[in-house]
């Protein structure tokens, strides 16, 4: 049997990959984490991949492992600081796959839209694989750069996936869009208003490509076996892009509300103003998370809604459907069992 490692599965991405992995059958899968957790299926390893000591007890105890999926993220202050801790994290990944020698088969990296330079603001569109890089610092060049070296080292192969916008669930994940729009339409609707998009003129109209967790999950698992797939880089997203003015009224619809034209309020105020609203309305259905503040970074779903959906963003998909992955999702489809998902949870208030 095929033993995964999972690194990042108390996110969204890594989250998917390890279920999508538990329910396959044919994989045993050990979820890297610091307390240790791990979805049903899986079992846990407890481990802090930026202590060394940590990562050599983990070593010990892990049986071999053929394939590690690796998706995890941590935050800085700055780009500049965000590079050493995040290379770090991946190279005692590495480690951990090579504690038993010649077990490593594949390693299949995740990283995002930043390795094309979204955070910087607008990038070229279609954006493809092999476009050149942008000036630094990105921590995402310094991972794909080490991968590849260790690799070749050692002789084991190596995917990367680059999903543009992420859908998906996760407690642990409060950089999450579908939970801001979740709560941001529960708050519409207890105030009989309208759902507005909380974005410009220009997110709204801009094409974009979203890319499901389950898609993302579906990719990984192939590439940790395919064979056109070692040592490539391949965009993954859900099928055709979108316009949020085409998607909007079918999310408000969702929730049985009207949708609202942009209005870019600060969702960071907002958030502050309605933080005793939310409570009371979390007692009354209750719901798992009171706490407004605990559910979504406002701060950065504001900058997603006020400055990342401004520009187009494409991702050229032709790569990885030429050399075998063929699935498509349907966006808006995704996005509301996204919702139902978070109902499900008691994260929202179920349908009326």
């Amino acid at each position: 049997m095929k033993h995964a490692l999972v690194v990042g599965s108390t996110g969204v991405i890594g989250g998917a990959i390890a279920r999508h992995l538990a329910r396959a059958g044919d994989w045993r899968v050990t979820c890297a984490t610091r307390g240790g957790s791990a979805p049903a299926g899986a079992q846990g390893l407890a481990v802090d991949l930026l202590d060394p000591a940590s990562v050599r007890s983990a070593a010990a105890a892990l049986a071999p492992v053929t394939h590690v999926f690796y998706a995890a993220y941590q935050h800085r202050p700055t780009r500049t600081e965000e590079v050493a801790p995040n290379l770090a994290m991946l190279r005692h990944a590495i480690d951990l796959g090579e504690a038993q020698p010649g077990a490593l088969q594949r390693f299949v990296l995740v990283t995002g839209g930043k390795y094309y330079g979204l955070q910087w603001g607008a990038i070229k569109t279609p954006a493809r694989e092999t476009d050149p890089r942008h000036l630094g610092p990105n921590f995402y060049y310094a991972q794909q750069d080490h991968l590849a070296e260790r690799a070749a080292a050692a002789g084991w192969t190596w995917s990367h996936l680059i999903p543009p916008y992420v859908t998906g669930f996760s407690e642990r994940a409060p950089m999450n869009l579908v939970m801001a729009i979740g709560v941001l339409a529960t708050l519409s609707r207890e105030q009989g208003l309208p759902l507005r998009f909380p974005g410009p003129a220009a997110s709204w109209n801009a094409l974009h490509h979203l890319a499901d967790a389950d898609q993302i999950a579906a990719a990984a698992a192939w590439c940790a076996t395919g064979a056109t797939a070692a040592n490539e880089i391949f965009n993954i997203a859900n099928g055709d892009p979108g316009r949020w003015r085409n998607s909007w009224p079918v999310v408000a619809g969702h929730f049985d509300l009207a949708a609202g034209e942009p209005m870019p309020v600060p969702l960071t105020q907002v958030a502050a103003e309605l933080a005793p609203l939310w409570r009371r309305i979390a007692e009354r259905e209750d719901l798992r998370q009171p706490d407004l503040h605990a559910l979504v970074d406002w701060q950065w779903a504001d900058y997603m809604f006020k400055t990342a959906f401004s520009n187009d963003v494409l991702f050229e998909l032709g790569k990885i459907r030429r050399a075998g992955f063929g699935g498509c999702l349907d966006s808006e489809a995704a996005l509301l069992g996204r919702f139902e998902e978070l109902r499900q949870q008691r994260l929202i208030p179920r349908s009326r």
